[in-house]
Formats: structure tokens, C-alpha cells, sequence
């Protein structure tokens, strides 16, 4: 069941563009046929994207949680993976307004990504997808350190494997939480 449209957002009311031409320059495909090209989403993966990322004319965000649902095969990980590392280090916030009405996107100024599971098992299914991911260029300029459980970027930005009910867990404020549901 779609619960948001099909079309696209106008250009002034998404974050998404910016988003995706992000993804284009720093990501790779981690794994497959396709693997170490830049990456790449699917149409329906586009749309996703600029409907995640779409704003009001406040700058907020119009959606605060969502639920990806696809048959295996789709790209689920990979897909979650990459915004992922968009919230890591890539442009996800609002900063402002072009002279054209189209948005600033800026970085999340203290980002802290959680990739939760059941068990930690499952949250590998994620986490090994970034080490192919993040280019060499993206590396380099955020000063990624790639660990197995945790990455770190040189801002302080951090993605963590994390096992529990999500509800359970304690602590500082989240940027983002990807929970897996295999």
C-alpha cells in the first residue's frame, strides 16, 4: 500500500535534488555486477528520495519516520545504506533559500545514525555495505574511519550498529535510526 504519491515534489519543497547529486559524487555501488561504479538509484528509489526529503515553506521536514516495504531483491539495504550516509556526512538539512526559491541544503550539524536490529547478524547485512560504498574521494574529504561497528567521520558524525528494541535503547538524541525487521 503507497501511502504517498507517485509524482514528485516541486523543487522548492524537496532537499532531495541536492541529495541525490550528492549521492552521484561520493557514493559507490558496494556490491553486485555494478560494484565500485557511482551510485546509482531506481526511478521508484528517486521518487522515494524527493519525497523523503520534501519540505514545507518553513524549511521543515514534511515526514519525521517512514517504512520501506519491497520484495527481497529490491535493494532495501543498499537503498536505507545510502541515506544512511547521507545523515553521516552528505547535505540532509535545511539551511535556507536560493535566490530562485529553490532550498540551501546544508550537513547535520551532529549526526548520529543508529542501524538497529535484533540481533547482530542482521545488522551486518547493512553495515558491510558501507566500506564499498564510501569512494575514496568521500573518505578523504569527511575523514571516514570505517570500523566494523562503528564509523566515524572527522566532524564527529557517527553511524553505529546497535542490537535491542529500539525503544529500549538510551541516550543522546538521534539524527536517524534505520531499524532492520528481517
Amino acid at each position: 500500500m503507497r501511502t504517498c504519491p507517485d509524482t514528485v515534489p516541486d523543487p522548492t519543497r524537496t532537499l532531495g535534488w541536492d541529495v541525490l547529486l550528492w549521492t552521484s559524487r561520493y557514493l559507490l555501488q558496494p556490491d553486485g555486477p555494478d560494484a565500485g561504479q557511482p551510485w546509482r538509484f531506481t526511478p521508484e528509489q528517486v521518487r522515494i528520495v524527493l519525497r523523503w526529503f520534501e519540505i514545507n515553506g518553513a524549511g521543515e521536514f514534511t515526514r519525521r519516520q517512514g517504512a520501506i516495504r519491497r520484495l527481497k531483491g529490491w535493494g532495501k539495504d543498499p537503498f536505507l545504506a545510502a541515506l544512511c550516509a547521507v545523515e553521516f556526512v552528505g547535505p540532509c538539512r535545511f539551511g535556507g533559500w536560493r535566490e530562485d526559491g529553490t532550498p540551501i541544503v546544508v550537513p547535520h550539524p551532529a549526526p548520529w545514525v543508529q542501524v538497529c536490529a535484533v540481533s547482530k547478524d542482521q545488522t551486518r547485512n547493512t553495515m558491510r555495505l558501507f566500506p564499498g560504498m564510501f569512494s575514496a574521494e568521500c573518505i578523504a574529504e569527511f575523514g571516514i574511519d570505517l570500523g566494523k561497528e562503528i564509523i566515524y567521520a572527522r566532524s564527529g558524525a557517527v553511524i553505529e550498529a546497535v542490537t535491542s528494541s529500539p525503544r529500549a535503547l538510551e541516550g543522546g538524541r538521534l539524527s536517524q535510526r534505520l531499524r532492520g525487521d528481517e
